[in-house]
């Protein structure tokens, strides 16, 4: 199994990237996970924004990655 090495959130509002308090440990979980009402503090902008596949990206241990890249 793959294993994730970083998780990033986008603000829905100041469109900045951030770590994300929410980890999924593997490829397979977060391929499979739903993720439905989350939410995080962004550090920059400091609003509250939903975290959702569409708004995540993941990197892997084996390079691979997950999700936008802009």
């Amino acid at each position: 199994m793959c294993k994730t090495t970083d998780i990033q959130v986008r603000c829905l509002h100041c469109s900045q990237w951030f770590k994300s308090a929410i980890w999924l440990g593997d490829r397979k979980t977060f391929e499979s996970g739903t993720l439905f009402a989350n939410t995080q503090q962004c550090p920059h902008c400091r609003k509250i924004t939903e975290c959702n596949k569409e708004n995540f990206k993941a990197t892997f241990e084996d390079g691979g990655f997950l999700g936008n890249r802009t």
